[in-house]
């Protein structure tokens, strides 16, 4: 019983400074689950708690419920603080930063009357975007988006430079006629990026013919711009899908003798059996 739970708490001391950043350790893998199944249910009381007059009702209930996910969060950033290297690169990691407002506001809340604090439990959904790193896929996205800077930028600032010009031209037809909305040239560019969107609030609307033609012009511009945008994105797709194929042959070299699965070189355990490897030297 006791080496059962010796090898399920187990994970490589030398590579990983905690039990929750090895992806081959099995207690490391459900707490990880487990945390963001937390925040999945977070996300859903927040729902439930805008609803009706739920927020009294269940006053409660949903204040236990914060409690809990504030005490699992606060136990799990300690828990990496202090198994962690480098403490003062660990409190300015932006990612800790976001683990630290987390949990902070429901503690400080409690001890003050600021109830714009409660609003600050929204930011521990963006504990999510931790889930990146364990998708290979789109980490792999993320760094092919790196080599396509360069045509992302020349679509920005063509995007730019025709925004800029319309909406001027669209200010200087309209700005003479009288009640007119078109005010100044913020004001233009804000028309300009409702009507490009076909959102049309029908607040401002040209009255000369040459804004009408301008107006019309703007529709059919956002679907180019939004294709070379989309081209570029798929280049990437493609790059990232061939990365990704690289990668997994070349990482999943470890074979389980049991269940003959191969896992990636640095497992300690089969991810499909959980059978424990020999650790090496």
């Amino acid at each position: 019983m006791f080496w059962k739970i010796k090898s399920f708490l187990h994970y490589n001391h030398n590579k990983y400074e905690n039990i929750l950043d090895d992806p081959s350790s099995k207690a490391g893998i459900l707490l990880s689950k487990f945390i963001t199944l937390l925040i999945i249910l977070f996300a859903f009381s927040i729902s439930f708690e805008s609803l009706w007059n739920n927020a009294l009702v269940y006053f409660n209930e949903l204040f236990l419920f914060d409690a809990f996910i504030s005490i699992v969060f606060a136990v799990e950033y300690f828990y990496r603080f202090f198994r962690a290297r480098d403490k003062l690169k660990f409190l300015i990691n932006p990612i800790r930063i976001i683990d630290l407002l987390s949990f902070l506001p429901f503690f400080l809340w409690l001890v003050t009357i600021w109830e714009f604090l409660k609003v600050l439990r929204l930011l521990r959904i963006l504990r999510i975007l931790r889930l990146i790193k364990d998708i290979p896929l789109t980490a792999w996205f993320v760094k092919s988006l790196k080599d396509y800077k360069e045509e992302y930028k020349a679509v920005f600032i063509l995007f730019i430079i025709i925004l800029f010009i319309s909406s001027s031209y669209v200010y200087f037809l309209e700005n003479h006629i009288e009640w007119t909305n078109f005010t100044s040239i913020p004001m233009a560019l804000w028309w300009w990026l409702i009507t490009m969107s076909t959102v049309w609030y029908w607040d401002m609307i040209p009255s000369t013919n040459l804004g009408k033609i301008l107006a019309a012009f703007l529709v059919f511009v956002w679907p180019l711009i939004l294709a070379l945008a989309s081209a570029i994105t798929v280049m990437v797709f493609m790059d990232t899908s061939k990365k990704n194929e690289i990668a997994w042959h070349t990482r999943r070299g470890k074979k389980c003798e049991r269940c003959m699965y191969k896992n990636p070189k640095d497992s300690n355990y089969c991810l499909n059996c959980w059978k424990k490897f020999p650790i090496e030297d």
